[in-house]
């Protein structure tokens, strides 16, 4: 009762709020999904041939609702609620129903809560608060920090018609608030970023260069901190030992732009490149790689849109003293395609609908993909299909993953998620949207990926002489509003 209690509670603020405050006016938007998923081989290996066990059929439901509360041009305030659920299950595995035990019902979330102004006479925006944050990512998303909602205080203005400047200190996290016990780390045990981005645009091309700098606190990376899966959380900012001792705080830095241009339209073509480097405590904790990101689309038919597609991230070498050649990443929200990176409209991926499908991880760095994408194929009105076609090989050295028994290696799996350079994985997605209404969209998505893994590098009777496809099977409504 406590959660439909405080659902109530919320719904009489928002509207006792529009209705006695004549000062400000209440807009409201949204997203409420209901999907079914069919995922078969999550980790290309049926059970029978020693995969995990899985549940193949699973059900959700996702309400989100965000409502703006205006002063005027200059001054307003959100607060973006979401609730989330696997139909038919609750806590302790108790059954969720109308006549279920209201206990287990998941619970309606905050999810952003911020404010922003303009201060008086210029066009200079404040924010303030928790809000979803992403530096930039032209091509296919940010791999470095996306869709996250932290705390954040940024300032952003234009200064030309062309060129603005925007800055910000992101608390992406803190593990304990106070000093105290037998194992009390609260003084490095935060996450912090600053960054810088220089939004450009001219006719027909538009740039963001940015930079960003981390403090990582020691108690942030090490296992033995006050949350025990920290050193799980933030696998994209470690080096190839798994569980290193961290005797001091880390810095991490970041580089990169990305770009667009449709000078040419119908032509249009977007890209990334982003440096990062991660100066730890010890060499074997160092981290620093690279990525570069291209899609070039055809715009100008009616009826389809072709696109091209490359990636490039670099990989591991045979060395583990000498730390980690991936790229270091705080939150991944980068995707070609809709199965295999994540991506999709209904599982996976930042949505976390079904994480079993989202091999989009920290962890999943070191590889080259090239893809062919034909994109809002239409014959008919309210009715498109997406076909995308990837290939992708891995760029991680095969000799560190032959002598990995010498080692204890950090997120080195042998699932089809870390590619060595003789590796390749295949993936196709079909996926069809019908607008039954301008507001109401019906979806299915399709996916097959086949993971072929060399067995001189991974050894005998594993996934690489065991191996099946994954398979995806989604269907969903949306109702936007």
């Amino acid at each position: 009762m406590k959660k439909l209690s405080l659902l109530a509670v919320l719904c009489a603020m928002v509207f006792g709020l529009a209705g006695t405050a004549s000062a400000v006016d209440l807009e409201a938007k949204g997203k409420f999904q209901f999907q079914m998923n069919f995922i078969d081989n999550y980790d290309f290996q049926s059970a029978k041939d020693g995969g995990n066990n899985e549940d193949d059929l699973n059900f959700w439901f996702r309400a989100r609702a965000q409502f703006r509360f205006v002063a005027n041009e200059n001054l307003w305030g959100v607060l973006y609620t979401e609730y989330k659920t696997r139909v038919g299950s609750g806590n302790n595995g108790q059954v969720m129903g109308t006549d279920g035990d209201p206990a287990s019902l998941s619970t309606l979330n905050v999810k952003n809560a911020y404010l922003q102004y303009r201060f008086p006479g210029t066009e200079i925006l404040t924010t303030a608060g928790v809000k979803n944050t992403n530096l930039p990512g032209a091509a296919a998303g940010s791999m470095v920090l996306g869709d996250a909602d932290t705390g954040i205080f940024s300032i952003e203005s234009p200064i030309t018609d062309q060129f603005a400047l925007a800055a910000g200190f992101i608390r992406y996290s803190d593990a304990a608030q106070t000093d105290g016990g037998a194992n009390a780390v609260s003084n490095h045990d935060e996450l912090d970023i600053f960054y810088v981005a220089a939004p450009i645009t001219i006719d027909g091309i538009s740039a963001t260069p940015y930079a960003a700098y981390a403090n990582v606190g020691k108690d942030v990376l090490d296992g033995n901190g006050v949350q025990a899966d920290n050193i799980e959380a933030y696998q994209g900012l470690l080096g190839v030992v798994a569980d290193p001792d961290m005797n001091k705080d880390s810095q991490a830095w970041w580089i990169g732009t990305s770009f667009e241009m449709d000078m040419f339209d119908p032509i249009v073509f977007a890209a990334d490149i982003v440096y990062g480097s991660v100066d730890a405590d010890q060499k074997q904790n160092d981290r620093s790689g690279l990525l570069f990101d291209a899609s070039l689309a055809y715009t100008g038919l009616d009826f389809v849109q072709p696109k091209l597609m490359f990636a490039y991230t670099t990989g591991e070498d045979d060395n583990t003293s000498n730390g980690s050649e991936r790229l270091p990443i705080v939150n991944n929200d980068w995707a070609f395609g809709t199965t295999y990176f994540g991506g999709s409209a209904l599982t996976g991926g930042s949505d976390g609908t079904d994480a079993a499908v989202d091999h989009n991880s920290n962890g999943q760095l070191g590889f080259w993909t090239i893809g062919f994408a034909l994109e809002k194929i239409s014959f008919l009105e309210k009715l498109s299909h997406d076909l995308i076609f990837l290939y992708v090989q891995g760029t991680n050295d095969e000799e560190l993953v032959k002598n990995r028994a010498n080692y204890a290696l950090t997120n080195i799996t042998d699932d089809g998620n870390f590619l060595t350079t003789e590796d390749s994985v295949i993936a196709v997605d079909f996926n069809t949207n019908y607008q039954i209404y301008d507001e109401l969209a019906a979806i299915v998505e399709f996916g097959y990926v086949n993971a072929d893994l060399d067995e001189d590098t991974w050894g005998a009777d594993t996934i690489a002489d065991k191996s099946d496809p994954l398979l995806k099977f989604a269907v969903g409504l949306v109702y936007s509003f």
